[in-house]
């Protein structure tokens, strides 16, 4: 017995021979906090119960918006130190909660402190809303709309704003030459008195129209009766309808497994046809389906060994890259449409640096 009470008792003694970090609290609640009120900051403080020296090694917070203030000084057993935690609230309205994760030389590890609260948002100008110029005080929320999956078979409304940050009224237009026959756009009002907010309705009619895989169109702005010179960039992808799948249907439908969805050629030769494969495989239940794959330009082309998928089996997608008449970095891509529900479009991009 007596051996085993003895190396025993040495690990327990030397167990204590080790900093202990005791923190007064792990918990700090700013409560309501104003957006525009600033930087604030909470203490917490701790103190060395062990019986050798403890040294703060680093302290991580969670967001850019948290800064952590604290010394790397041995504490000696017994004193006591603090670390300021500071949270800056701008542009981050609503609740927060963040993580500060402290690592020592404690042998219990990283000890986890939090520190929440609410911002109340500053009240929204016309500049934070849209912050794109136009012309004469009209401003826009975006002008490059990436505008997701839209159902083929079916006329989706999509908008984008558009305000009068000037101080006096504005005429508002668009210049629809170059749009295809399926896309309508037209403002929901054509004059804006100052501070009013409105908006640009895209109509996207596929209910005729045979449309696959992913579109760019562009429509300009004229601003009292002005023309302007920077259009707004549009993309879509048109997708199969999946609006009427049941439950059931929807957990025995295909799903697209791609093997990758991106890769470098690194250096290459100019005048060269670089080739690549990609495998996608069918995870679901159902036929995978290959509705559409669309390159982004004549330099990339594509070819699937088979556009049925069946449940398990895999298909070899092999994509080319044509770097004649061409320097520097090369980027391309193209977009696989499928009748996986979940995810039915996807994008597959190859680059290059042509010498």
């Amino acid at each position: 017995m007596f051996l085993f009470v003895f190396p025993l008792a040495g690990v327990r003694a030397e167990a204590l021979k080790s900093a202990r970090m005791h923190f007064d609290r792990y918990t700090h609640d700013f409560g309501k906090i104003k957006e525009t009120g600033g930087e604030v900051s909470c203490i917490f403080r701790f103190t060395n119960a062990g019986t050798l020296p403890l040294v703060i090694h680093s302290v991580g917070v969670s967001c850019g918006c948290t800064s952590p203030q604290f010394s790397k000084e041995p504490l000696l057993p017994g004193k006591s130190g603090e670390i300021k935690i500071t949270f800056d609230p701008t542009n981050r309205p609503g609740r927060f909660e963040k993580i500060i994760s402290v690592a020592s030389n404690d042998p219990r590890g990283s000890i986890r402190l939090t520190i929440s609260g609410t911002v109340e948002g500053r009240p929204r100008t016309i500049q934070d809303d849209y912050p794109y110029a136009v012309s004469a005080g009209l401003r826009i929320a975006d002008r490059s709309l990436i505008l997701g999956t839209l159902p083929r078979g079916r006329t989706t409304v999509r908008s984008v704003g558009i305000a009068n940050g000037g101080k006096s009224p504005v005429s508002v237009g668009v210049d629809t030459a170059g749009l295809p026959e399926w896309l309508t756009v037209r403002p929901a009002k054509t004059r804006l008195s100052p501070g009013e907010r409105s908006e640009i309705l895209l109509t996207f009619d596929a209910s005729e129209a045979d449309l696959w895989g992913k579109y760019h169109c562009r429509f300009g702005l004229t601003v009292n009766g002005q023309s302007q010179p920077e259009p707004v960039e549009t993309t879509v992808i048109f997708v199969e309808d999946f609006s009427a799948l049941s439950r059931t249907e929807l957990r025995l439908a295909p799903r697209a497994d791609y093997s990758s969805f991106f890769y470098h050629f690194s250096d290459q030769p100019q005048g060269k046809t670089l080739t690549r494969q990609f495998q996608i495989s069918n995870g679901g239940e159902q036929d995978l389906i290959i509705r559409h794959i669309g390159p982004t330009s004549h330099r990339i082309g594509a070819k699937i060994d088979k556009t049925v998928i069946r449940a398990g089996e895999t298909a070899t997608l092999t994509v080319t890259l044509d770097t004649r008449e061409m320097t520097g970095r090369l980027s391309e891509g193209l977009t696989v449409v499928t009748n996986d529900p979940t995810r039915p479009a996807r994008e597959i991009r190859v680059l290059a640096h042509i010498e």
